[in-house]
C-alpha cells in the first residue's frame, strides 16, 4: 500500500526544473553529481572559500529545493526534510550498485533516509514518511516496502549555496548563505564557469551537540553589507605640534634686539629729552660687528 502523499506548498519558481541531466540515471551509474556544470561550479566556489567547503557541501542538497524557512526544526515542513534527506543520499559518494533499479526508478530504503535525516537534522524531530512532491517530480513512498522510488527524470537544482560568513557561539553556528540560481550559471568560451550574482540570502543555524552539527533553522535575510577597507588617516607623531610651531617660527621675521648704551662709567646714556639711548645688537654669525644707535622712548 502506498504511503500518504504530501503536497508541498511553495511559491512557484521560474524555470523550476525544466533543464538538467538525468539525476536518477547518474545516481545509478555513480551518484557523483546531479548536474555536471553546477557541481563544477560548487567546486570552484569551494576553492575560493576553502574554510566553508564542508558547509557548502552540507547545504547543497538543502538549498537545492528552495526550502521554506523555519525558525525551529520542530516547525519545519516534514516533506521538505524528507526531500532534503533523499537528495543528500543522491548527492553522496556511494557505489553504483548500492540501490536496485526498477521501471519506476531507483529504490531507496526508508532506513537509509532515516539515517541521512538524522545526520542533517539530529534527533529533535522524528521522520514521518510519505510521498513527496517536488517541482515536476515525485518521490513515491511505498509503506509496504518501506522504500522510496526515485524516478528517472530530467531536473536541475533551483539553487546552489555559497557560504559567505560564519559566526560561532558556544552551541550554535550561524551561516550567511548566498543562493545562486541554478539556471543562471553560464559557461565562458574558455570553458570556465561564470558565477552569477546571488538571487537571495538566507541564514542557516546549526546546532552543535557532542561535536556534531545539525541544521536547526533556515531564515531569510537581507543582502549583507559589503565591507570596504579605507586607509586610516596618518596619525601625527608625538612631537608634531612642536615641529609645526618650530616651522612657523623659522619662517616668521623677528624684531631686532636692542640694548641701552652706557658710558665709560657704566651709566646709561640719555638724550636731550631724557630718553635712554639704545643700540641694535648685530646677529651672531653675520660678520657685522657694528651697531646703530637710535633714540627710543623708554616709558
Amino acid at each position: 500500500m502506498a504511503g500518504e502523499k504530501v503536497k508541498k506548498h511553495k511559491g512557484t519558481h521560474k524555470a523550476a526544473f525544466p533543464i538538467g541531466l538525468t539525476v536518477a540515471l547518474l545516481a545509478f551509474i555513480g551518484l557523483a553529481a546531479v548536474i555536471v556544470l553546477i557541481s563544477t561550479g560548487i567546486k570552484n566556489l569551494a576553492a575560493k572559500n576553502k574554510d566553508y567547503t564542508q558547509y557548502n557541501k552540507l547545504l547543497t542538497p538543502v538549498v537545492l529545493i528552495d526550502p521554506s524557512g523555519f525558525d525551529d526544526i520542530t516547525k519545519a515542513d516534514m516533506s521538505e526534510l524528507i526531500e532534503m534527506s533523499i537528495w543528500a543520499i543522491l548527492k553522496s559518494d556511494i557505489s553504483p550498485d548500492t540501490y536496485s533499479v526498477t521501471e519506476g526508478g531507483i529504490v531507496i530504503p526508508e532506513a537509509d533516509v532515516n539515517e541521512q535525516f538524522k545526520k542533517l537534522f539530529g534527533t529533535e524531530v522524528t521522520p514521518v514518511h510519505a510521498t513527496v512532491e517536488g517541482y515536476d517530480y515525485e518521490f513515491a513512498y511505498d509503506a509496504d516496502a518501506k522504500a522510496y522510488t526515485i524516478p528517472i527524470t530530467s531536473i536541475a537544482p533551483i539553487y546552489t549555496p555559497k557560504v559567505i560568513e560564519k559566526k560561532e557561539a558556544s552551541d550554535t553556528i550561524v551561516l550567511t548563505v548566498a543562493l545562486i540560481a541554478g539556471e543562471a550559471w553560464q559557461q565562458a568560451l574558455d570553458g570556465s564557469l561564470v558565477e552569477p550574482a546571488p538571487d537571495k540570502y538566507v541564514k542557516v543555524t546549526l546546532r552543535v551537540k557532542d561535536g556534531e552539527q545539525f541544521i536547526s533553522a533556515i531564515q531569510s535575510t537581507t543582502t549583507p553589507e559589503v565591507a570596504t577597507t579605507v586607509a586610516p588617516a596618518e596619525e601625527p607623531t608625538e612631537n608634531q605640534d612642536l615641529l609645526d610651531r618650530a616651522d612657523v617660527a623659522a619662517t616668521e621675521p623677528t624684531a631686532p634686539e636692542t640694548q641701552n648704551v652706557t658710558d665709560e662709567n657704566g651709566e646709561t646714556v640719555t638724550d636731550e629729552n631724557g630718553n635712554n639711548v639704545t643700540e641694535t645688537v648685530a646677529e651672531k654669525g653675520t660678520g657685522d660687528e657694528s651697531t646703530a644707535e637710535e633714540a627710543s622712548a623708554a616709558q
